[in-house]
């Protein structure tokens, strides 16, 4: 599973305050250096001043181009209930996992191990039976596509997937450079500042903060703090430096 794979939705506020129903929000890349270089493209019945605006394969919906600045409420409606005896069927337990590209879905240990060595959000993976669950190596991030959150409810069992960001927001953030694979986590060592650019075009650019809601990432070009779509920006292309504090 990738992130394309998750269907995201918006709520589009761009003509005159009139809220348009919610739009899908799509994983289409604009060229680099065209018209639509930092827009997000977008799918709904009423994208009313979106650019470009043009019919979808669905008649009663359209598709255009926006600013994700504009966007707000982003989200992924996954959420389901399973009666009990599906979810002992399915193998499904209490618990945080992680939805991973490499490992397929792998518990998690809490969110103790936020950062990891090399300055990335990281979660630390679990293994082994529900009852006696030994730690695993940390998981990146980048490896994760999404979070899921399974527990009791009346009817059954409530499952809850959110999207992981594979950006790590500058800052300050506790370290947890103690923890040892295989050993339960450790609390937070202190705290680092971290730092991060975006190699766009062959050059880096500063980072001033990343806004996970609207899935944009504000950068710095000429002086100017500008806007640029998540979407448009892939993990390996953002660099971080982890200073001690």
């Amino acid at each position: 599973m990738t992130i394309s794979d998750l269907r995201t939705f918006a709520t589009f506020d761009g003509h005159g305050g009139k809220v348009s129903k919610r739009v899908e929000v799509l994983d289409h890349e604009p060229t680099a250096g065209g018209p639509h270089e930092g827009l997000v493209a977008v799918r709904g019945p009423h994208p009313l001043g979106a650019l470009d605006e043009r019919a979808a394969e669905d008649a009663s919906e359209r598709i255009g181009w926006v600013d994700p600045a504009t966007l707000r409420d982003w989200y992924r409606p996954d959420r389901v209930v399973v009666s009990r005896p599906e979810a002992r069927q399915s193998g499904l337990e209490p618990g945080t996992y992680a939805d991973s590209r490499g490992r397929g879905r792998v518990r998690i240990d809490g969110l103790e191990a936020r950062l990891g060595p090399d300055g990335r959000p990281a979660f630390r993976a679990l293994a082994g039976p529900a009852d006696a669950p030994v730690a695993d190596v940390p998981l990146p991030t980048d490896q994760a596509v999404r979070l899921v959150v399974i527990r009791p409810v009346d009817r059954g069992f409530e499952v809850v997937t959110t999207p992981v960001s594979p950006f790590l927001s500058p800052g300050r953030h506790p370290a947890f450079g103690d923890d040892v694979v295989g050993l339960p986590p450790r609390q937070a060592s202190g705290h680092v500042l971290v730092s991060a650019s975006v190699l766009l075009d062959g050059a880096l650019h500063e980072v001033d903060r990343i806004d996970e809601r609207a899935a944009t990432i504000w950068i710095r070009r000429d002086d100017r703090s500008v806007p640029i779509a998540t979407s448009s920006v892939g993990p390996d292309l953002v660099r971080y430096t982890a200073v001690p504090v």
